[in-house]
């Protein structure tokens, strides 16, 4: 979860001072990211810019100061690789694990102070957690799902995500449209092994199937992961198929029919075969009596 603080340095003046008006650190960043942006916003109140100065943990890691012959001042710190050509008054741009430069250690506390120019020299500062994500290395698993159902038969399956951090949010898909989460039960995950902060979540479904859901004589059923709270985040998804018991097949291929229709159209079948009987009844009767 985010947080963050808020100081405000040097002497008040008249009118709006130096503020901080926004701090953009992600509260989880991506490792597949190439590149992590942190941004702060502030309003000078009219006053000139001294310098934006960012640090992690309590330690600086780039300065930019408009003044200066150099103005960007990265710092070298282990494990943190700093873009300087996306670097500038207004954000600090981060190269992310992906880029292959070694270890890469984002997670930490991220502050940000804005300074002004004499002779205010006021002072604003803000600051802000962020971890690191821990994407699942596999798709989900999707259990309980048998070849072949009959109409009215009971769909149950399970759906168990790959460990990771935060945990994944999981949704059936039924046919390409998601399913109503009151047919849904959230089920006991594994959390937290050897310390870690990465879980698997698991979820179930629980649904009476109908004519309409199998279109064609089948169905198809996905499990999708998503990471809450990273932008851009690629779903995971695990697809099975089932199709209609055989003894449904032309039940479901053939379109409803109404039963006055069905006994109109049976009518004179039942008719003619009658008359048919009482015919051959009649002719067995009078050659008896002619014998």
């Amino acid at each position: 979860m985010e947080k963050t603080k808020n100081k405000k340095m040097g002497r008040a003046s008249k009118g709006v001072g130096l503020e901080i008006r926004k701090l953009d650190v992600p509260s989880i960043a991506d490792p597949r990211w190439e590149t992590i942006s942190l941004k702060c916003e502030y309003d000078l109140g009219g006053k000139e810019l001294y310098s934006v100065t960012w640090n992690k943990d309590g330690q600086e890691i780039f300065r930019f100061m408009p003044g200066s012959a150099t103005p960007k001042r990265p710092q070298n710190i282990s494990g943190l690789y700093i873009d300087l050509n996306r670097s500038d008054h207004r954000q600090v741009t981060l190269l992310g694990p992906s880029i292959g430069k070694g270890k890469v250690d984002l997670a930490g506390s991220y502050g940000c102070e804005v300074s002004s120019e004499a002779p205010s020299f006021e002072t604003d500062y803000r600051e802000a957690n962020m971890s690191v994500a821990v994407p699942p290395q596999s798709s989900p698993i999707l259990e309980g799902m048998r070849p072949s159902y009959e109409i009215g038969e009971i769909l149950q399956a399970e759906c168990t995500s790959g460990l990771s951090y935060p945990p994944a949010v999981l949704t059936f898909i039924l046919n390409g449209k998601e399913v109503n989460r009151a047919l849904t039960k959230d089920l006991r995950g594994i959390g937290n092994l050897d310390g870690k902060l990465v879980s698997t979540t698991r979820l179930g479904l629980t649904m009476r199937l109908e004519r309409h859901h199998f279109s064609g004589g089948s169905l198809s059923l996905t499990c999708q992961s998503t990471l809450p709270g990273i932008a851009n985040d690629q779903p995971l998804r695990t697809i099975e198929f089932a199709t209609l018991a055989a003894s449904n097949q032309r039940l479901a291929q053939e379109p409803p029919k109404s039963g006055s229709r069905s006994n109109i159209e049976l009518y004179p079948i039942l008719t003619c075969w009658t008359m048919t009987v009482i015919h051959v009844i009649r002719y067995d009767s009078l050659r008896f009596l002619r014998v």
